[in-house]
C-alpha cells in the first residue's frame, strides 16, 4: 500500500516537472515568433519607407515632413497638407476624366462626320463610275458605227469617182467624135463648094435641065486634091476612118470625071458628096442620141450615188456630233471624278490625322492618369504610415539624418 502511494507521488512529481518544462518552451517559442514578427514588420516598414524614397514625390514629401519635424511644426498641418494633396489629385483626376470624356466625344463626333463625308464621296465616286460605265460603251459603239460609215462613204466615193471618170471619158470620146465628124463634114462641104463656085452654069444641078453646061477640068483636079488631103487626115483619125476611105473613093471619082468632063458624072459626084454628108449627119445624130442616153443614165445614177453620199455625210455628221456630246459628258464626269478622288485623298488624310490626334490625346490622358494614380497612392501610403507608424517614421528619418543623408531633411 505504501509502495503504491509512493509510486503515485513520484508520477505526479514527474508530470508536474514536464508541464513546467513545456510551458518554458512555449514561452520561448512565442518570444521568438514575436521577435521574428517584429523584425518582419520592421523590415516591411523599411521597405515601405524605401519605396517612398524611390518615388520623386515620396522623397519630396519625406523631405518636407523631416523639415517640419525639425522645426517643430505641428503634425496636424502635415496631415492636412497631405489630405489636401490627396483631395487635389482626386479632383484633378475627375476634372481630367471629364475633359477627356468631352474631348473624346468631340473626337468621336468629328471622326463620325469625316467617315460620313468619306462615305458620301465614295458613293459619289461609285455613282460617277456607273455613269461612265454606261457612257463609254455608248461612245465606243458610236465610234464603231462612225468608222463603218466612213469606210462605206469612202467606198461609195470610189464608185462616184469611177462613174465620173467614166462619164468624163465618154464625154471626151463624144467630143472627139464631134470634132472628127465635123472635120469630115467640112471636107465634104468644101468639095461641094468648089464645084458650085467654079462651075459657070450651076443650073445643071437642077433635074430636067436641057441647056448645055460649060465647065473647066481644073475644078475636078482641085476637088480631087482637096478630097485626097481630107481622106488622108480622116484615115489617121479614130472614129471616121471608114469615111476617110469613102472620101478617097470620091477623090478618085472626081479625078476620073475631070478626064471625061461629063455633066452626068459631075452631077453624080456631087450627089455622092451630098449622100455621104447625109450619112455622116445621120451617123452623128445616132452618136448624139447615144451620148444623150449616156448623160441621162449618168445623171440618174449619179443622183442616186450623191443621194447615198449625202446620207452618209449626214449620218457621219450626226455620229460625230453624238460622239462629241458623249465625249464632253465623259470628260466632265472624269474631271468631277478626279476632283472627288482628290477630295477623298485629302479627307482620308484629314480623318487619319484627326484619329491620330485623338489617339495621342487618349494616350496622354492615360499617362497622366497613371502618373496621378501613382502619386495619389504615394500620398495615401504616406498618410497611412503617419497614422499607424508615426514613431517608426520619425525614427527612420532620424536614422537617415544620423547616417549622413544630406538630402533628407533639406528642400
Amino acid at each position: 500500500m505504501l509502495i503504491k502511494l509512493s509510486v503515485f507521488r513520484i508520477g505526479d512529481f514527474c508530470a508536474a516537472k514536464n508541464y513546467e518544462m513545456n510551458s518554458l518552451i512555449l514561452m520561448k517559442v512565442l518570444m521568438i515568433v514575436a521577435l521574428l514578427a517584429t523584425a518582419a514588420f520592421a523590415t516591411s516598414l523599411t521597405q515601405q519607407f524605401q519605396a517612398l524614397e524611390n518615388s520623386e514625390l515620396g522623397r519630396t514629401l519625406l523631405n518636407t515632413i523631416a523639415i517640419q519635424m525639425q522645426t517643430g511644426e505641428p503634425l496636424e498641418r502635415v496631415f492636412q497638407t497631405l489630405y489636401d494633396l490627396e483631395d487635389r489629385y482626386i479632383a484633378d483626376q475627375k476634372e481630367d476624366d471629364e475633359n477627356n470624356r468631352v474631348f473624346q466625344g468631340v473626337c468621336d463626333a468629328d471622326l463620325a462626320g469625316l467617315n460620313g463625308e468619306l462615305a458620301n464621296l465614295e458613293q459619289k465616286d461609285t455613282e460617277l463610275q456607273t455613269v461612265l460605265d454606261d457612257l463609254e460603251p455608248q461612245r465606243d459603239i458610236k465610234q464603231g458605227q462612225l468608222a463603218a460609215k466612213v469606210i462605206q462613204r469612202t467606198e461609195l466615193q470610189k464608185v462616184i469617182d469611177e462613174t465620173n471618170d467614166k462619164r468624163a471619158a465618154e464625154n471626151a470620146d463624144f467630143e472627139g467624135k464631134r470634132e472628127e465628124f465635123a472635120f469630115v463634114s467640112s471636107v465634104l462641104a468644101e468639095a461641094r463648094r468648089l464645084f458650085t463656085d467654079n462651075l459657070q452654069a450651076p443650073s445643071f444641078l437642077q433635074k430636067g435641065a436641057n441647056e448645055a453646061t460649060h465647065f473647066s477640068p481644073q475644078v475636078f483636079v482641085q476637088v480631087a486634091s482637096h478630097l485626097n488631103t481630107g481622106a488622108h487626115k480622116a484615115g489617121q483619125m479614130k472614129h471616121v476612118k471608114a469615111y476617110g476611105k469613102a472620101i478617097k473613093l470620091l477623090a478618085q471619082l472626081a479625078s476620073r470625071t475631070s478626064q471625061v468632063a461629063n455633066q452626068e458624072l459631075t452631077g453624080r459626084v456631087i450627089k455622092l458628096i451630098d449622100d455621104l454628108q447625109n450619112q455622116l449627119s445621120q451617123a452623128f445624130d445616132l452618136e448624139r442620141r447615144a451620148e444623150d442616153d449616156r448623160v441621162r443614165a449618168y445623171n440618174a445614177y449619179s443622183g442616186l450615188l450623191n443621194k447615198d453620199l449625202n446620207k452618209y455625210n449626214s449620218d457621219i455628221a450626226n455620229l460625230e456630233a453624238e460622239i462629241a456630246s458623249l465625249q464632253a459628258r465623259i470628260d466632265a464626269i472624269n474631271n468631277t471624278k478626279d476632283d472627288v478622288n482628290q477630295r477623298l485623298v485629302a479627307k482620308t488624310q484629314q480623318r487619319d490625322d484627326r484619329r491620330a490626334e485623338c489617339q495621342e490625346a487618349a494616350y496622354d490622358y492615360q499617362q497622366r492618369r497613371s502618373a496621378r494614380d501613382a502619386n495619389r497612392q504615394v500620398v495615401s501610403d504616406l498618410i497611412g504610415l503617419l497614422n499607424s507608424n508615426l514613431r517608426d517614421l520619425k525614427e527612420y528619418i532620424a536614422l537617415r539624418v544620423a547616417a549622413g543623408d544630406t538630402n533628407l531633411g533639406q528642400e
